[in-house]
């Protein structure tokens, strides 16, 4: 049985892979792309049955990979093609020794895995670093207890990598809140006008924050953009504020923000209180000041128009998902086997999750 998995993020792209393994997978791409000779290692530009142009490899043994282009119409024409006609099995959560049959151990497969379905581009050259740094985790613990358990609470953070932590952003109508959410993403995903009401559901996109303005540092976070937290008699809109308030509730981040001359939105209507406060409308840049954000008293200002302060605004959101600092070589229990390794505390487990290469003396 030959099964194919979409190993790229579920969302468009400039290109998608999918992989197949097991089975009989040359026999497969002859099927599919009608070109006979398949040597392992070779890339191919081919068409993909009707559907596309695009590359496929045969990586040896029992793995191939197609690489199409990544719309999500073309990757889903393709998996139809390949289940319905080929007679493949679709495979969400494969065993990732399966899809990368290049791994030299279960924590380089796990990696590989990682690697490929991590939000964030800061997760990678982390990623990378684990099967050198737990190697040397396990020489240095010995036999104390404990050591691999005190890795869990440095995961729960560095797991936000993985899985976009949410920031939602509440205010009174009308304070810009639409206006920061399109400048953090380059596009209109908000309406935006000047007056009260004009957002009537929370807003959600997918946006990359960085503190250092490279791309490889960014940390994608869920960015929702919420009504104005207001009284209102149309009945929409109350529907749209009561969602609102559910989002705000388990927000990891929550935005309190306010533009020049307006007041703050009233915390006696939150379920929760905020992370960071924020001053809109800054326009004249000697008002702009540096603050941290962390209570009215001292609240970050910007002009998301002007898209000023946005630098200081986004380092700041990274600092209060504690992952403001990823420099060091941290030890990440980013897989399920290694979590629970550490919650069973089990050296012996971790010598034959990392794999011959590894020795203790």
């Amino acid at each position: 049985m030959t099964c194919v998995t979409l190993t790229t993020a579920n969302t468009p792209g400039a290109v998608a892979i999918l992989q197949l393994h097991g089975g009989s997978v040359v026999d497969v791409l002859q099927q599919l792309t009608g070109r006979k000779a398949w040597p392992e290692r070779r890339v191919a530009v081919c068409k993909l049955g009707e559907i596309d142009e695009g590359l496929a490899v045969v990586l040896g043994g029992q793995a191939a990979q197609l690489m199409p282009h990544g719309g999500p119409r073309v990757v889903q024409k393709l998996i139809e093609r390949l289940t319905r006609d080929l007679g493949c099995v679709y495979e969400s959560s494969p065993d990732p020794k399966a899809l990368y049959p290049e791994a030299r151990s279960p924590i380089e497969a796990d990696m590989l895995d990682a690697v490929a379905r991590a939000a964030s581009p800061a997760a990678v050259d982390l990623l990378a670093q684990q099967p050198r740094l737990w190697p040397i985790l396990l020489k240095q613990a010995g036999r104390s207890a404990g050591q691999l358990q005190s890795i869990l609470e440095q995961t729960r953070t560095l797991d936000r990598l993985l899985h976009p932590p949410t920031v939602v952003v509440v205010g009174p109508a009308n304070v810009g809140k639409s206006t920061l959410t399109n400048a953090l993403l380059g596009k209109t995903v908000s309406l935006v006008a000047d007056l009260p009401g004009t957002t009537r559901d929370w807003v959600g996109a997918l946006v990359e924050l960085t503190a250092t303005g490279r791309a490889r540092d960014a940390v994608a976070v869920n960015w929702l953009d919420t009504p104005g937290l207001r009284e209102s008699d149309d009945p929409i809109e109350r529907r749209a504020i009561a969602l609102a308030k559910q989002q705000i509730e388990h927000a990891d981040v929550l935005i309190a923000m306010r533009a020049v001359g307006q007041g703050w939105p009233d915390e006696r209507g939150l379920p929760r209180p905020p992370d960071l406060w924020v001053v809109n409308k800054v326009d004249d840049a000697s008002q702009m000041q540096a603050a941290d954000g962390l209570s009215r008293d001292t609240p970050l200002t910007i002009s998301a128009i002007a898209q000023s302060g946005l630098a200081a605004l986004q380092s700041a959101v990274i600092r209060a998902f504690g992952l403001d600092d990823l420099s060091g070589e941290l030890t990440w229990a980013f897989s399920t086997a290694l979590r629970d390794i550490c919650d069973a505390d089990d050296l012996d487990l971790l010598q034959d999750y990392l794999g011959p290469v590894v020795f203790r003396g």
